[in-house]
């Protein structure tokens, strides 16, 4: 559990200071070219919501100066401006809502009286709203600078006031270009045509005011919007978005940002409005086009032509008409299709709840499952920013979530490389010679099944030994000697693992093994004895096989332990082996020799007998008490499995052998003599049986006395 919640708390935190690392980077060290990359994601849910099928819209309509116009009525710039007057006189009689101007005029010299006839046009429509340009000083430029209204500008009938705090949001110009102000003055209202692009270069919001001389001057669609509303008085409310009041009644809200920007909801592509030809509506009557058409609709004047510099770079297209940004815009207002953009603090939170989830997530996972779930929160993340889009137009930052769902990934594989993955390839170093592959891939799995730093646990040690190997190697050649050396090595080998043992070492022809170590697998003490019995089965048909060879025929003892050890890593801090020690383990390393006392094979200790328990068949050789220790122990012959049993026979001989150990623990030597010979009439090779007979016979003719307890000393290892 406290290694569970240890993973979640570094999964969490690497979560955590992945997003916190996004922030700081999108935020502070490249705010330009994080917004720019979002925005492009915004470009790309503004394209998928448009509705192909949609219907062009007709309540606002576009008058364009086209190239039809251009060619019907020559080049532009040659016009009389009374075209122009035509026009707004028309449109006036037609019962259009508004009208709005989005061409910058300047003075006709040449033609003073057209000038005037216009000006006297536009006011007796009263509905004609005309266009502000503002800019920044220039000294190349050879316009003066103004830091105050002009003085034939009639700056209080188109400007609007906020409270200087709240003001100061609002971006400042320092000139109000332009010399034809009676025609501003004689309009019903007058605002900027200022489109202010992001960093990279596309026009994705309007500046509802432009701030200049202290005042606030609204756009061109805006002021529009306020006066068909009938705004008389803004502010800005506890959410800092714009207010609209009339006669001090709020009228609606509009969210904007930090700088009094509100996202331009674009209805569609290019001509998703109306647009009729300058020239049409110049001649309504000859071309059939009847003023009812423009009864209470709103039209633009503008142009989609190239070579009069007012194309766009808009999210769905680089040059776009200047005049239908304006009528997208009003109609974004009027019908309150705002899009909402998430807060900075909610952006952040965000990513911190990405960050922290996914890390957790991460830090139990394996790599495949976790790129997966990568992928699909990528993707789900994703389509949930766009359905968000579309159905509620709110724009969820997409770029920032993703780097933190991707740096959150990088951070927790990179930590876990460093420290689960290095304890990954500690143990598949340390393991791979030593226990099969099953056996490493459990541990790879389950990691915290071992512990490489030592424990106590009980296990099961095997220890084996060539008899007279010595006397072998001396007849030997080098190459002949490790030839057979490795083919013995590779069979008991094989028969450890395939009982689900370590193993431990080898020291020349000694095998050490462990059974119950890095992991159990069952009874770990019967899985010894059958390794064992197997072992000895193995040699005795390699025997054979050496013998029709001419080879050497290696016999091999083995001594089988188990109780408490400590199990984990031993030795220097340079080198080091995963092992076993502790009392236990040398008792086994005792019993191996010891078999050379009863000329058995595989001797075990008392514990293993009892671990073991109905699992195998063998019987008591003795109360041994080794070299190197006090209290004697009780030591047995392993001689079958149970499943595989004794021959009757052998059977036979256990019963009688048992006898005559039994008296010959009460020094009943006589009677124990004919047991062990009874013994030996079936099988004339039990060693047991010959020992001991040996042994009665001896204390027949020098008794032990009453003293004794029936343990047998080793004076060797």
């Amino acid at each position: 559990m406290k290694k569970h919640l240890t993973k979640m708390f570094s999964g969490a935190l690497l979560g955590i200071a992945a997003a916190l690392a996004v922030w700081i980077l999108a935020k502070y060290l490249a705010p330009d070219l994080f917004y720019t990359y979002e925005a492009k994601t915004y470009d790309w849910r503004m394209k998928k919501n448009f509705d192909e099928h949609m219907p062009t819209i007709e309540d606002i309509i576009i008058v364009d100066v086209d190239a039809r116009s251009n060619h019907e009525l020559g080049k532009y710039s040659q016009w009389p401006r009374d075209y122009h007057a035509k026009l707004v006189k028309f449109l006036h009689e037609a019962g259009a809502l508004a009208v709005g101007l989005d061409i910058l005029y300047d003075k006709d010299t040449y033609h003073p009286e057209q000038d005037k006839d216009f000006i006297r046009t536009v006011k007796q429509a009263g509905n004609v709203y005309t266009a502000l340009y503002f800019a920044q000083a220039d000294s190349d430029n050879w316009l003066p600078v103004m830091n105050e209204e002009p003085v034939q500008f009639d700056a209080k009938k188109f400007y609007y006031d906020l409270p200087v705090v709240e003001k100061q949001r609002f971006f400042s110009e320092e000139r109000l270009e332009g010399e034809f102000f009676d025609l501003i003055n004689a309009s019903a209202g007058a605002g900027h045509v200022n489109f202010n692009a992001d960093v990279d270069g596309v026009v994705r919001s309007i500046n509802l005011f432009k701030k200049f001389n202290n005042h606030l001057y609204p756009s061109l669609s805006f002021k529009i919007f306020m006066d068909l509303l009938g705004s008389d008085s803004l502010g800005l409310d506890s959410d800092q978005n714009l207010a609209l009041y009339a006669g001090g009644q709020a009228l609606t809200k509009i969210p904007v940002d930090a700088h009094g920007n509100m996202l331009i909801n674009y209805a569609g592509p290019f001509k998703s409005f109306r647009y009729i030809s300058f020239y049409d509506v110049l001649n309504a009557e000859k071309r059939g086009l009847p003023k009812e058409f423009f009864a209470n609709k709103i039209v633009f004047v503008g142009t989609s032509l190239a070579g009069l510099f007012d194309l766009r770079n808009v999210p769905f297209m680089q040059a776009f008409p200047g005049v239908e940004i304006h009528a997208n815009i009003l109609y974004t207002l009027l019908g309150e299709r705002f899009i909402h953009k998430q807060s900075a603090f909610n952006v952040l939170l965000a990513m911190l709840a990405i960050g922290a989830l996914v890390g957790i997530l991460f830090s139990f996972m394996g790599p495949f499952l976790s790129m997966l779930v990568f992928v699909f929160a990528g993707l789900a993340y994703v389509v949930v920013a766009a359905l968000m889009f579309m159905n509620n137009n709110q724009w969820i930052e997409i770029l920032a979530p993703l780097l933190t769902l991707f740096l959150t990934f990088t951070f927790v594989y990179i930590y876990r490389y460093m420290t689960e993955e290095k304890s990954k390839r500690f143990i598949r170093t340390t393991f791979s010679h030593f226990v099969t592959k099953s056996v490493v891939d459990e541990l790879l799995a389950n990691p915290d099944k071992i512990k490489l730093g030592g424990e106590k646990k009980e296990c099961t040690v095997i220890f084996s030994d060539v008899a007279g190997f010595t006397t072998i190697s001396e007849k030997l050649t080098p190459e002949a000697l490790v030839k057979l050396l490795n083919e013995y090595l590779t069979e008991m080998t094989n028969i450890v693992f395939k009982y689900d043992g370590m193993l431990d070492k080898y020291e020349g022809d000694a095998i050490m093994a462990v059974f119950g170590a890095p992991i159990d697998h069952g009874n770990h003490a019967y899985n010894a004895c059958a390794a064992a019995l197997d072992m000895q089965e193995q040699l005795s048909r390699m025997r054979a096989m050496w013998r029709k060879l001419g080879k050497p025929e290696l016999a091999a003892r083995v001594g089988i332990n188990t109780g408490p050890m400590v199990v984990g890593n031993m030795g220097s801090e340079t080198r080091f082996d995963y092992t076993v020690m502790g009392d236990a383990v040398n008792l086994g390393a005792r019993l191996e020799p010891a078999n050379k006392e009863y000329s058995t094979l595989v001797m075990i200790g008392e514990v293993t007998y009892q671990k073991a328990g109905d699992l195998i068949i063998a019987r008591q050789l003795d109360l041994l008490r080794v070299k190197g220790k006090n209290e004697p122990v009780k030591v047995y012959e392993l001689m079958a499995t149970a499943e595989r049993g004794l021959s009757d026979e052998m059977t036979r001989v256990v019963e009688l052998f048992n006898k005559g150990f039994e008296n010959y623990l009460q020094q009943n030597w006589d009677w124990a003599i004919k047991y062990f010979q009874q013994a030996l009439s079936i099988n004339g090779k039990d060693g047991p049986s010959l020992r001991y007979l040996q042994r009665c016979q001896d204390f027949r003719e020098n008794p032990p006395g009453d003293g004794w307890d029936g343990v047998y000393t080793m004076t060797t290892k």
